[in-house]
């Protein structure tokens, strides 16, 4: 399914290069791809200076910075996305790069993460709750040589 997901964003960015070539001509098209490739970098580095100007503040408060580590997740998503040539892409990189536009995403994706979670059923998986500590019994004492009979 992804792969088809693929295909078909290629064949969309093939046929809006070649609605938008009619219009102002191959050269030019051509063109504002490069050009928004090359500066696709300088734009997500402003956008994360300032994601990273968040999270050393919520970092020093003491706070994690949970919305700081999604916004970058999302600038990257965003950065690949411009600096791979394609007029979809880049309107989509670069729509990323708005905050608001950003932060929607981020509570959408989120949300629909939350359902798909809570949808899916248990299989044949283990569940291990990392808030819990070993019981004393279950700690390898530090006196006792390993034991390697396992392995014999």
């Amino acid at each position: 399914m992804f792969f088809v997901g693929v295909l078909l964003f290629i064949a969309a960015e093939i046929a809006s290069f070649v609605v938008v070539a009619e219009q102002i001509g191959f050269l030019w098209a051509l063109m504002i791809l490069i050009v928004v490739s090359a500066l696709g970098p300088f734009v997500v580095r402003r956008v994360g200076f300032a994601i990273l100007a968040h999270t050393r503040e919520r970092l020093e408060r003491g706070e994690v910075p949970t919305r700081e580590l999604l916004d970058g997740l999302v600038v990257l998503i965003g950065g690949v996305m411009i600096c791979v040539p394609g007029f979809i892409g880049d309107a989509l990189g670069l729509l990323l790069m708005i905050g608001p536009v950003r932060h929607l995403v981020i509570r959408s994706s989120g949300h629909r993460l939350a359902q798909r979670v809570q949808a899916s059923p248990m299989g044949r998986g283990r569940v291990i709750d990392t808030r819990t500590r070993p019981l004393r019994d279950d700690l390898p004492s530090l006196s006792e040589p390993p034991d390697d009979s396992a392995g014999s």
